[in-house]
């Protein structure tokens, strides 16, 4: 297949490397001049991914989808978490940052064999991994398969985050209902990822400042432009976290990023995604309405991943979308 340009070497029982066009690294094990489940079409393929996809649970059940969840906790305090709204209003209320990790390889292994025994091949759509050990742990999750299963399961760098990540997941369910082989949806999801944009603004700087992530010199003025109501817009540009410029918002940023996508839909229909930290009720139904004047095809809103909202702090509202 013209997908496989590149460095493409047959082991029996070791892996290859395959560089696509974009550059980015896929792992994909045991290939043999594409024969194989990996090559075939009118071939099951099932889908796992992890939790910084931020895509709702009744709609990933739904769709078969298996998530892999990242361990969540407050250091030095005894909090049962069971959902990213608790975490956010302990963050609130206690002024604390929460700590995550990456998930364990058991996680990982776990989900992996959960579908592999209703598919043929399974498609692990991941965290980009210069972000956390995401990666890491589903590649050495996949090392303690047996050979044969790990001839079935493919792992995927989606070089983004949050919903923007959750796109590309959402796009690789679509691509499993059509008459595609894995390899396909996967040259498919390569040139997808590329169309897929995030931006993102931040309640309160004070968190990025608390988790090390802002310092001096830039942590006063960063400050001060909060407090004149100038806040900076986050993006993801060539699968780096980017300052992508700032806005005047004032108190309202729901405000603003309403006219953010308004701005972005008026050149052409959207499809959307919108991850939030926490937001206040009443918040979310003003953006959600907001969206409906507007030519946006919104998919989901769910809450941010704390492997993210731990950092950005409650409030934060992260918009993933694509023409």
């Amino acid at each position: 297949m013209s997908v496989w340009k590149e460095g493409c070497r047959s082991y029996s029982h070791r892996p290859s490397f395959i560089y696509i066009k974009s550059g980015i690294q896929i792992r994909q094990y045991n290939r043999v001049q594409d024969r194989g489940p990996f090559g075939g079409r009118g071939v099951s393929v099932g889908i796992v991914t992890d939790d910084a996809s931020n895509i709702p649970r009744d709609l990933t059940k739904e769709l078969d989808i298996e998530v892999v969840e990242y361990p969540v906790w407050f250091p030095d305090e005894d909090i049962n978490i069971e959902t990213p709204e608790e975490i956010y209003k302990q963050m609130r209320e206690k002024e604390m940052t929460a700590k995550t990790s990456a998930p364990p390889p058991v996680r990982f292994k776990r989900a992996y064999q959960k579908q592999l025994a209703k598919y043929d091949h399974v498609l692990v759509i991941l965290l980009y991994k210069e972000f956390s050990g995401t990666y890491d742990s589903a590649e050495n999750a996949w090392d303690r398969l047996d050979d044969t299963s790990r001839n079935r399961v493919t792992l995927f760098d989606s070089t983004l985050a949050s919903v923007a990540e959750g796109l590309v997941v959402l796009k690789a369910h679509e691509l499993t209902k059509t008459d595609m082989g894995p390899a396909d949806i996967v040259s498919n999801l390569e040139e997808f990822k590329l169309s897929v944009k995030l931006f993102a603004f931040i309640e309160d700087l004070k968190w990025l400042i608390k988790g090390g992530r802002l310092r001096e010199p830039w942590a006063g003025p960063a400050l001060a432009l909060q407090k004149a109501g100038v806040r900076p817009a986050i993006g993801i540009a060539n699968g780096q976290v980017k300052m992508t410029g700032l806005k005047v918002t004032g108190k309202d940023y729901i405000k603003a990023m309403l006219k953010e996508l308004s701005r972005l839909s008026r050149k052409k229909p959207l499809t959307a995604a919108v991850a939030h930290a926490g937001l206040p009720q009443e918040s979310l139904m003003r953006l959600k309405q907001g969206i409906k004047g507007m030519d946006v095809e919104l998919l989901f809103t769910a809450q941010l991943t704390p492997l993210i909202g731990s950092h950005t702090g409650p409030g934060t509202i992260m918009v993933a979308y694509n023409y």
